[in-house]
């Protein structure tokens, strides 16, 4: 995901205005990781980790051996929805196996939380003993055990977001700067959505937009875009229902929706920490 930048203006009328957007570039050669929801075949909810945009872990993922070590928690530290609980005791495990030297060259690809358990998926060259390394700690109210994750398309399906993933996950980066920039999002202000591909699909993206309120603010040019603007709050209940109308609507008319920027609004006289 792109950076989240932030330029304060200083103070100008009643409000101090600054520049924030979503950036959806990952870097390369680091990748990030990124949290998002699925459920069991049951129903019960799952929260997923995940190591992407990285090409050394994605060839890893497909073609390296698939390690998961499974946490179960104890009865008591389940609620009701089967999600263990004080799942910070793993923290230990997790560190003990990423120093581990035998592990060298290999990656934490994902843990996955829920069902009553966190899983820790790694994928690696070699043949690891993750036994060895289980038995030198001792979790409370948790026992852990490795086993091979013979499937490995359903663990790629499970573990990688979706395009709107991807972009609420940027979406959220960016409410949460201007939180911490003591903006609560409440506020209405222009909000400009960038978009980019033939004129022709844009335009008719355009125009299906403006169904939703969206007017276009601008053209670009190298590499055709367009900017659509709308005047709205900038809270994350408010782009739960937008971004998916915006992603639908920029893959039904084959363009690249490439995030959103707006001001950042804090009441005047607040002063900047």
């Amino acid at each position: 995901m792109r950076k989240v930048a932030a330029l304060l203006l200083g103070m100008l009328g009643m409000f101090q205005p600054a520049e924030a957007k979503t950036e959806l570039k990952i870097d390369a050669d680091k990748g990030r990781w990124m949290v998002f929801d699925r459920t069991t075949s049951g129903g019960l909810p799952l929260v997923v980790l995940a190591h992407v945009g990285s090409p050394q872990t994605e060839t890893m993922l497909r073609e390296g051996l698939l390690t998961v070590v499974t946490c179960v928690a104890d009865a008591e530290l389940v609620n009701d929805s089967r999600m263990p609980q004080h799942t910070d005791r793993i923290y230990a495990l997790e560190d003990k196996i990423d120093s581990e030297p035998s592990l060298s060259g290999a990656r934490h690809v994902a843990s996955i939380t829920g069902d009553g358990a966190r899983r820790m998926i790694y994928a690696h060259g070699l043949p690891v003993d993750f036994d060895r390394i289980l038995k030198t700690l001792f979790i409370p109210n948790y026992s852990c055990r490795a086993s091979a994750w013979s499937d490995r398309q359903s663990l790629i399906t499970l573990i990688t977001p979706t395009q709107l993933e991807v972009q609420l996950n940027g979406d959220r980066d960016v409410i949460n700067n201007l939180e911490k920039q003591g903006d609560d999002g409440v506020a209405t202000r222009k909000t400009d959505f960038w978009f980019y591909g033939k004129r022709s699909d844009l335009s008719g993206l355009a125009a299906d937009l403006a169904k939703k309120g969206f007017s276009v603010d601008h053209w670009v040019e190298g590499p055709v875009g367009v900017v659509l603007t709308r005047t709205m709050s900038v809270s994350f209940d408010i782009f739960q229902t937008v971004t998916p109308q915006l992603v639908e609507a920029a893959n039904m008319h084959s363009a690249n929706y490439d995030g959103w920027e707006t001001l950042v609004v804090r009441p005047k006289g607040e002063r900047e920490k």
